[in-house]
Order: C-alpha cells, then sequence, then structure tokens
C-alpha cells in the first residue's frame, strides 16, 4: 500500500502560543504534509461524522483535491489529546550511566566523585555504542521529541550519539564538551584539542546529514558548542569557541550560576570579570542562540548580559533541588524577557521526564514565593503568583522552542510549523491520572472546554511516560505504545 500523502488528526488539541494562553480546541481537526512535515491547516469546532471531511478540510487547507486513499485519518478518543512535543532544553547523554545517585553531594563534589569518572569511559566508542541506544529510547519514550544533549570530550563517541539520535528520528543539538584546565588528568584536554576537536566535531555532523529540506535550521541533529562551565575552560579555549559558534552560526550551550561555590571559583579563576556571564560575554559567547543552564544566583549584572545579548535560560529545578544549588527566579527571567525553557539536567536531575521538570518547576516557583513572603518582602503583580499547570506547559513546550532558537518552526500547533507532537492518552492500562469517573471535580463540569482544563491540571501533576502513547517529529511517527 503506498503511502498517505497526508495525515489527519480529530479530537482536542491543545496548546500554548503564549505564556498566557492556554489553547483548547475540543473538536479540532489538523492535517500534516507527510512530504514537508508540516501541519498544513487547523480548524475548530469540526464534526466528523460527515462523509468527507477529511478531503475537503485537506482541500480547504491545501486548495487541492485529495482522495480518501491521500489521506491517513486519526481519531483520538475522549481520553486523549494532541500537543506539541516536549522539549528538553539541558540534559547531558553520558550522566544517564548513574542516574538517581550522588544527590546526597553537593554539584562540585558530586562532579569529583560520579561526573568525571564515567564520562572518562566514553573514551572508548564501544562503551557510546552499547550505551547509547536505550538513553536515547527512555527519553523518546517520555516525549521529548527536541534535546539538547551533552556529550563527552571524545570526539567519536560523540558521532556515535548523534548517529543514534538520529537513527531514532529525534530532534536535537549535540555538543562536543570542553575542558581545558581544572580538571581531572584522566579526563582533560589541552586548548588546542578542546578546538580543534569541536571544529571536526562541527564538520562531521554537519556533512553527515543530506536532509537540506529547507536549510540547515531544519536539520534533525546540529552541533552545539559546549564549553562544560568556565572554571573548566581558560579563557583563550572559550574565546576560540566563541570564534567557532560566530563561524559556523552554531547555538552554544553551558552552565551559569549554578551553585555558590561554583560562583565563587569562578571569581577566583577570572577576578577581571565583574561577573560570571561577564566571562562568557568576553569570551563572545553569549546571543540569542546561547543557552545558559540553571541559573539560580544571579546578580544584577548577570541578568542584564543575558538581557542584552539575547541569551536563554534553561531552568532544571529537578537537579537544582536534587543537588541542593537553590531555586532559580522564573518570573525574574520573564520579567526581564529572557527566553526560558525547561531542563533534566540528567544526572544532575534524577529522571529524564519533563512532565517531572513542569512539576518541579511549580513546586520551586511556590516554595521561592512562599520564601519571599516569610521573609517579610513584598510580592507584587505576577511575582506574587504562582505558575500555573499552563505556564509549565508553555515552558516545555513553546518556550523551550524559543530557547533553541526554533520558535517559528515548533512549539505550537499552528499552520507552517513543523509537526513534532505527542498524543496523550489519561486512560491507559495502570495510568497515575484517575478517570473521569472517579474525579467528580472533573464528572460535574458541562463546559467540555472547561473540563478539558481540569483534566491538563491533572496531566501535569500526575502523567508519566505511560500515558504518552505517540510521539511525532517532523510528521513522523518515532515511537508509539505497542
Amino acid at each position: 500500500m503506498a503511502a498517505s500523502k497526508y495525515s489527519v488528526f480529530f479530537g482536542c488539541l491543545v496548546d500554548t502560543p503564549s505564556l498566557n494562553e492556554l489553547r483548547i480546541r475540543t473538536n479540532g481537526a489538523l492535517g500534516v504534509d507527510q512530504a514537508t512535515g508540516r501541519i498544513i491547516g487547523v480548524s475548530d469546532d469540526v464534526s466528523i461524522s460527515l462523509s468527507g471531511t477529511a478531503e475537503a478540510l485537506v482541500e480547504s487547507w491545501t486548495g487541492h483535491a485529495a482522495t480518501k486513499d491521500d489521506i491517513h485519518v486519526t481519531i483520538l478518543s475522549s481520553d486523549q489529546f494532541l500537543m506539541p512535543g516536549l522539549i528538553d532544553t539541558h540534559t547531558h547523554a553520558p550522566q544517564f550511566a548513574f542516574l538517581g545517585i550522588g544527590h546526597d553531594l553537593p554539584l562540585m563534589d558530586w562532579l569529583e566523585k560520579y561526573t568525571f569518572k564515567h564520562e572518562s569511559e566514553f573514551k572508548d566508542p564501544k562503551v557510546a555504542k552499547g550505551f547509547y541506544h536505550d538513553v536515547i529510547n527512555r527519553v523518546v519514550r517520555n516525549g521529548v521529541t527536541f534535546a539538547a544533549y551533552y556529550g563527552t570530550i571524545h570526539e567519536e563517541s560523540n558521532r556515535v550519539l548523534a548517529d543514534t539520535i538520529r537513527n531514532a528520528g529525534q530532534r536535537a543539538f549535540v555538543g562536543k564538551v570542553c575542558m581545558d584546565v581544572n580538571s581531572p588528568s584522566y579526563y582533560s584536554e589541552s586548548t588546542e584539542e578542546s578546538i580543534e576537536g569541536t571544529e571536526k566535531f562541527v564538520k562531521a555532523i554537519l556533512g553527515d546529514q543530506n536532509e537540506n529540506t529547507g536549510g540547515s535550521e531544519v536539520r534533525l541533529v546540529r552541533p552545539i558548542i559546549t564549553p562544560r562551565f568556565a572554571p573548566t575552560c581558560s579563557m583563550d579555549c572559550l574565546r576560540g569557541l566563541g570564534d567557532l559558534a560566530h563561524k559556523y552560526q552554531l547555538p552554544v550551550q553551558s552552565h551559569l550560576c549554578e551553585n555558590p561555590s561554583e560562583v565563587a571559583f569562578v571569581k577566583q579563576c577570572f577576578p577581571d570579570s565583574t561577573s560570571y556571564t561577564d566571562v562568557y560575554r568576553k569570551a563572545g559567547l553569549l546571543g540569542h542562540r546561547t543557552i545558559m543552564a540553571h541559573c539560580v544566583h544571579m546578580t544584577a549584572d548577570d541578568i542584564k548580559h543575558l538581557r542584552e545579548t539575547g541569551s536563554c535560560v534553561s531552568h532544571c529545578p529537578t537537579s537544582n533541588f536534587a543537588l541542593g544549588s537553590g531555586i532559580a527566579d522564573v518570573r525574574r527571567f520573564i520579567a526581564n524577557d529572557i527566553p526560558v525553557g525547561l531542563g533534566t539536567d540528567v544526572g544532575g536531575g534524577y529522571t529524564p521526564s519533563i512532565l517531572d521538570a513542569m512539576r518541579m518547576a511549580a513546586a520551586a516557583n511556590r516554595a521561592l514565593i512562599a520564601g519571599k513572603r516569610d521573609r517579610g518582602e513584598q510580592l507584587e503583580g505576577r511575582d506574587a503568583v504562582p505558575l500555573e499547570a499552563g505556564e509549565t506547559l508553555f515552558l516545555a513546550t513553546q518556550g523551550g522552542a524559543r530557547v533553541m532558537g526554533m520558535a517559528d518552526q515548533l512549539g505550537s500547533l499552528d499552520k507552517d510549523k513543523l509537526f513534532d507532537a505527542i498524543v496523550v492518552d489519561l486512560h491507559v492500562p495502570s495510568s497515575p491520572v484517575p478517570s473521569v469517573d472517579s474525579t467528580p471535580a472533573v464528572k460535574c463540569l458541562s463546559d467540555p472546554t472547561e473540563a478539558w482544563r481540569v483534566r491538563l491540571e491533572q496531566f501535569v501533576f500526575l502523567a508519566d511516560d505511560r500515558n504518552i502513547t505517540r510521539v511525532y517529529v517532523g510528521g513522523s511517527l518515532i515511537h508509539t505504545k505497542q
């Protein structure tokens, strides 16, 4: 049987085009052009009981007639909805090797005891080949359609990581980690090795792909410049990496102001800089393609540099709690128009679930508000309002797309965007989300939109990977529950 030209979904469509807009189309229809992987149209209040509805919709969206055989139709059940794929703006692929271990230690001790030791083992690419397949499958199973991965310092193993992601069909940034100072002798490199190895990796990844479906921005896997963090990089290394980012027009990722001892160490390493963020600014590593993870202990100078350069923040609340690093102030970033998304930060974070990151973001924000209140601080406007479920959904989708530099391509269910999406089913076997019949607070609601709003709150705070039944990237189905 020939493959369908189009896919059309009927049912509840959910997305968050902006921070304060939770859009619920209870009887929606959405079409995808399978040749381009893009959304060709979205309609509201569609009746699926009429014969020829899908064909008529495709013709209205494209201006071209379509037959029944041209279209693959999916009708979502009353417990299912379609939403944009989840975006993980910060994670470490090799650190799945010690997932859930060492959370009794502060950051710097944890790095010494676990991180450097286990990452060094990827010197042997055979380790990567036997390891990364399960890692990527696990991430995809959690509904993550786009992720920013840190690899290790090893170019060949990083190639394995990139190949594994591409073969899985996931969208990703992959970075060769750079560290030329303040690193253990068994896991370090010279400044020249770091810069030259990064450029070699960049060329290899850019040359590996022959997708050419509209430009480099729609490649499934792209390289990202990755200094581990300022204390493990000399200024010469940082500047060299900044030059590469500009030469190849690439995104940048690193860590910033995660832990008080780390911030103090940066001051020792770079005494001429006015702040931690100023180190990256001097190296030419800040800009609208830059993703800085954590940003917990931020001074006014740090915020100023991020705002003025258009740099972005990956909020990693699970990791920040697990390692006792502190609480990032998401409302402060938003107020300063600093783009912010969510990251799992495996293995500082103990789970690859962005759903958990959404819950922890809400909890962190509530804890921050409570702490300010208890200290007698005056809270006004949005600073006094805890993050709502819809806002965490935005951070995990459209907010993440903005951080990754693809807000015009991903993150919401709008015409012409790439179809990176997930189907959620709240009524799977052993679902952590209770049924409507067992939830009177939902069952009593007569307005379908309001009922779905409450169900979405349950999704954010209760669901897990069991509820994510299908995962699509660029129109292709890359994961489905058996």
